[in-house]
């Protein structure tokens, strides 16, 4: 399997173990050590995670704070759950800044980014196709 470093993995678990900004183990863990489960919600993540930065810009364009503030806690569970400390620490700013009625611009765009980055390794890594 290829991954964005150039480097082939023969064994597909060790490819989890790549991935940047995710911490592997304790995701794991949260999983019961069920590697193939793991690997479903992080496959799903591909087109979700864009899907729910979305849907938070959408909500913040459209006024609805409190909508904005529950996807962003949604998502930062989601993140947390999967082990991707820095897109859970990003959520939960922006949680904290919706919540405070605070601009969320910077937040927002950090989010998305992040998402996109994090869509695309895991793309890379698990040979899925993103969205």
């Amino acid at each position: 399997m290829d991954t964005s470093r150039g480097q082939t993995i023969a064994d597909p678990a060790a490819a989890l173990f790549t991935l940047r900004g995710v911490q592997t183990r304790g995701a794991l863990a949260r999983f019961a050590g069920d590697e193939e489960r793991y690997r479903h919600w992080l496959t799903e993540f591909i087109t979700q995670g864009p899907a729910a930065a979305r849907q938070i810009r959408e909500a913040i364009t459209n006024g609805s704070v409190e909508t904005a503030t529950l996807l962003a806690h949604a998502f930062k569970g989601r993140t947390g759950m999967l082990g991707m400390a820095e897109l859970h620490s990003i959520a939960q700013s922006l949680e904290m800044t919706l919540r405070n009625r605070e601009p969320t611009a910077l937040w927002l765009e950090e989010l998305e980014q992040t998402v996109a980055e994090m869509s695309q390794q895991i793309s890379d890594v698990l040979g899925e196709r993103s969205a």
